[in-house]
C-alpha cells in the first residue's frame, strides 16, 4: 500500500515571511477597508483628511471626526473626546470625492479618540458606490 503524500514530504523552497508579516495582527474583517490616504489619492484630493460628521441618533450634538478607513459595510473614525459606546445608534455624513454620503450606523467598537461603525441599511446606490471604491483603486494602480 502506497503512503499518502504529506505536507512534510514537500521540499522546502527556502521561502520566509518578512518579519513585519509575522508581527501583523490577524484582521477578521470580511471586507477589505481602504485607508483614507488611498481615497485622497483616488479622488485626487490634497486636503490630507476627509471630515465626517457624527450625530447620536437620540442626541442633538454633532461631533466632527476624521475618516480613517472605509468599505461598503462600515468605516473607522478618529473622533476627539467622544462619548460613544458599543451599540450606540448614530447618523454619519461625509463627502467622498464630490459625492455626499449619509447613513444610519451602529458603533461596533469604541476606544479613546477612535470608533468603528457599521452602516445600517445604506441606500443601494451608496452600497454600490462604496463597493466600487476598492476596484477603482486597483484599476488606478495599473
Amino acid at each position: 500500500m502506497e503512503k499518502k503524500p504529506d505536507w512534510n514530504d514537500i521540499p522546502s523552497l527556502g521561502l520566509q515571511l518578512e518579519k513585519d508579516e509575522l508581527n501583523k495582527k490577524k484582521d477578521n474583517r470580511a471586507e477589505v477597508r481602504l485607508p483614507c490616504r488611498d481615497l485622497l489619492e483616488l479622488f485626487m484630493l490634497d486636503t490630507g483628511t476627509i471630515a465626517v460628521q457624527v450625530k447620536p441618533a437620540q442626541g442633538k450634538t454633532v461631533q466632527k471626526g476624521l475618516l480613517l478607513d472605509i468599505n461598503q459595510k462600515g468605516m473607522g473614525l478618529e473622533i476627539e473626546a467622544h462619548d460613544l459606546k458599543k451599540n450606540d445608534s448614530i447618523l454619519i455624513g461625509t463627502v467622498l470625492g464630490q459625492r455626499g454620503f449619509t447613513t444610519s450606523a451602529v458603533v461596533r467598537w469604541a476606544r479613546p479618540n477612535k470608533v468603528g461603525v457599521e452602516y445600517i441599511n445604506p441606500k443601494p446606490e451608496d452600497y454600490t458606490f462604496l463597493s466600487e471604491l476598492y476596484g477603482a483603486k486597483i484599476l488606478n494602480n495599473l
